[in-house]
């Protein structure tokens, strides 16, 4: 028989168990928002209940996979019985009995307010219906709640994922006969419409679960003309249509999935996922069923958000009735797919699958139903067709729908949002250079989008086309040479590196009277005065001007005081961060009180002849420590050069040089050890200077412009280490012993390089 689906657009195999039980769908791995990229805001238009439908990557829209099947009804069902109750039970106990109670509770109560047993239960102690066991109402509600929490026994089921294999959270089989009798006996004896629905329910539930076909589907039709048209209705019906789909009557059972989808808002996901159309004669005998156009269109609604089909549904219900408004979810749906084409190149593969061959065929329909105008909702199909037009660079035609559009749009706060936010993308992707003219005439429209914090923005998609149209405007910006606006627009990376485009960037942020276009400019940019100032005053540092240094830090406001995680000043054998930062520290430095530090050892080098190679020893540490490899590396993290460096791959490459180098490191244990005077100095020197001959050794043969792979470096030679070959004369010293102890690269060399055997 012929599939009325291709391969690559059928679902998965559906669970029939789905109304009764709970479900658990694998959700897409995240991609920025879940509807990816997107300004056309479904919100604007579409009905609320449609909003699990919207295109997304999610199997349901905002909820990600549906697993409220055992709790979805609980506040209809608390509302229902109180308002049918009067209020009798109070609020809190009803909740209580209906959510909460064991059926062994509910036993004893329905015994003790119909007057078999004596006592109330004991566990129960002060609930207040314990006063009120002679009232008709609470009878009979607890006569009815003693069979519905039997029945809970085998209809709530746990969630069962696909990787849990406990066989304790399957299906409970169980003896539905006599349950079944005292039900049907309820159903007969209930002399009030309220409790014989429920009853109705609770026999088709357990007909369902039993398999007898025949019991539920003729309880139903002898029943359903009497039942009110209330959630419990279509939770009833949802069960005859689990009836028809497990004897492979798949027309009807989708023809009734669709009623309970198109009337009950709180099933909708449940019957959309059990909807699932098969076979071509199955599509036409469900179409067959349908008692008017309208409940076509709901069938070819369905049909088109299961599929992803939503070509095919909108000509079909276009032709059932243009103003239908099921078209509407439909026409959101097709649009934010169209604009996923324009992700960027590294999307995921599927992404691009997803809409190829889709685009042309799309466009032609939207732009017919636009032009025909005859739609309930016009202004959105010409909308539409004006966005579709701005994504394929036609600007022009864009204008004329936009034109269209706002005859007949709403006034209301969303849609004035939604075609104010469109023109401008498309007023931006048509400018073809930016000059004062241009900037002044965007300037309201680009200060609303950026917005406020405190700005209510809700649902509508308004960040994909901020961040679009800065980053069009830094293209723009650039290809003029206008370098400071260029990068207050989108901050790149080695921009700073350059020293023009850092003083241009300084004088930009520094102009002391701004135009509001400046000042917009301002505003957008990541990267303020103060951080300039920060990442001078790390350049200066590295250069050894700590005084320039202290100076540019005191103007770099927060930054200055951002807290290094160790101490600076200190350093080990083996090259232990972690360590550091839980080894005690009596003082905490901040990155100016560093700076200041330094300046201060500095001073006493030159004064105090005592002490001068320990605070040489420092000063080559401080410095050390302050480049990529050392513990202080905090020190010089900020939003010019970034953070989080766990690697030297991580850092831009026009920053290497500075952030790895050991010019400085070398510069003071060089001195050190001229200045050393026992034999156990200049171990510690010679050692100190080997660190850095191994890190330099990486930075030209590994770091130096090349790509780096993490945890693929090539070991360093160890030969080239001047400090390891010399380090071998002083064996005696105790810094050596602890030196052939913990370092292991030491330990490598001596096992290549025996004493005695020196170069």
């Amino acid at each position: 028989m012929k599939k009325i689906f291709s391969k690559n657009s059928a679902a998965g195999l559906i669970s029939i168990c789905l109304l009764c039980a709970g479900i658990a769908i694998a959700c897409s791995g995240d991609d920025g928002y879940e509807y990816r990229v997107s300004n056309f805001t479904p919100e604007v238009f579409v009905k609320a209940s449609y909003s699990p439908f919207l295109y997304s990557n999610m199997f349901y829209y905002k909820i990600g996979h549906d697993e409220d099947q055992n709790k979805r009804f609980n506040e209809d069902n608390v509302t229902a019985w109180s308002g049918w109750l009067k209020s009798v039970i109070p609020h809190k106990e009803l909740v209580f009995f209906l959510q909460k109670a064991s059926p062994t509770e509910i036993d004893s109560v329905s015994q003790y307010v119909n007057g078999k047993l004596a006592t109330w239960p004991h566990q129960l102690k002060g609930f207040v219906t314990e006063r009120k066991n002679k009232i008709k109402k609470i009878c009979q509600f607890f006569n009815y709640l003693q069979l519905a929490k039997t029945s809970e026994g085998f209809a709530v089921n746990e969630i069962q994922y696909a990787w849990d294999y406990d066989s304790t959270k399957r299906f409970k089989k169980f003896d539905v006969g006599p349950l079944n009798d005292s039900l049907e006996k309820e159903f007969i004896a209930a002399d009030d419409i309220f409790l014989k629905e429920r009853y109705w329910f609770q026999l088709e539930r357990s007909y369902f679960y039993k398999g007898s076909f025949r019991e539920i589907k003729d309880f139903f039709d002898q029943n359903e003309k009497f039942m009110p048209r209330n959630t419990l209705y279509w939770r009833t019906l949802a069960y005859l249509a689990g009836a028809y789909y497990k004897k492979k009557a798949f027309g009807k059972a989708n023809y009734y999935y669709s009623r309970v989808y198109d009337n009950c808002d709180v099933l909708k996901t449940t019957a959309h996922f059990s909807f699932h159309p098969q076979e071509e004669k199955d599509w036409k005998e469900t179409l067959s069923l349908c008692k008017n156009a309208d409940e076509q269109a709901t069938l070819w609604q369905m049909l088109g958000v299961r599929y992803s089909d939503e070509i095919r549904s909108i000509h079909e219900i276009y032709k059932l009735d243009p103003k239908n408004s099921r078209l509407d979810l439909l026409l959101s749906r097709a649009v934010n797919k169209y604009e996923q084409k324009f992700k960027p190149k590294d999307a995921a593969e599927s992404m691009r699958d997803m809409t190829a061959g889709y685009s042309d065929s799309i466009k032609k329909m939207i732009f017919q139903i636009a032009h025909a105008g005859l739609t309930a909702k016009p202004w959105i199909w010409n909308l539409a067709s004006a966005y579709l037009n701005t994504l394929d660079l036609n600007y022009s035609q864009a204008n004329a729908y936009f034109e269209q559009a706002a005859k007949t749009i709403p006034s209301g706060r969303l849609a004035q949002m939604q075609i104010r936010l469109l023109k401008l993308i498309n007023k931006v992707g048509a400018a073809k250079k930016i000059d004062a003219r241009f900037e002044n005439e965007v300037l309201p429209d680009i200060q609303w989008l950026k917005g406020s914090r405190d700005y209510d923005w809700g649902s509508f998609r308004r960040e994909d086309a901020l961040e679009w149209i800065k980053k069009d405007f830094a293209e723009k910006y650039s290809s003029q040479g206008e370098w400071a606006k260029s990068e207050c627009f989108v901050s790149h990376k080695g921009f700073y590196a350059d020293q023009k485009k850092l003083e241009l960037m300084k004088d930009f942020l520094a102009r002391p009277s701004k135009s509001p276009y400046q000042q917009l400019c301002v505003s957008l940019s990541d990267i303020q005065l103060k951080d300039i100032y920060e990442y001078e005053a790390i350049k200066l540092t590295y250069k050894d001007s700590i005084h320039a240094a202290i100076e540019k830090m005191s103007r770099a406001k927060g930054g200055a005081l951002t807290i290094l995680l160790g101490n600076p000043f200190n350093t080990r054998i083996k090259d232990c961060h972690d360590c550091d930062f839980l080894a005690p520290q009596k003082v905490k430095y901040s990155k100016i009180a560093f700076l200041k530090k330094i300046e201060e050892i500095r001073g006493k080098k030159i004064i105090n002849g005592a002490e001068i190679y320990n605070n040489t020893v420092l000063l080559g540490n401080a410095f050390y420590n302050m480049s990529q490899y050392g513990n202080a590396r905090v020190f010089y993290e900020c939003k010019v050069l970034g953070q989080s460096h766990s690697n030297p791959e991580y850092i831009e490459e026009a920053y290497r040089p500075m952030l790895l180098s050991m010019n400085m490191a070398v510069k003071y244990y060089d001195l050190a050890l001229g200045l050393a005077r026992t034999d156990e100095e200049k171990a510690k020197s010679l050692y100190l200077l080997a660190k850095c001959q191994r890190n330099q050794w990486y930075n030209q043969n590994v770091y130096n412009g090349q790509e780096i792979r993490y945890g693929e470096n090539p070991m360093v030679n160890l030969n080239v280490l001047d400090g390891f070959n010399e380090l071998s004369k002083y064996a005696k010293t105790q810094y050596y012993k602890e030196v052939i102890r913990e370092c292991g690269y030491y330990r490598m060399y001596i096992k290549n390089n025996p004493p005695g055997v020196l170069k």
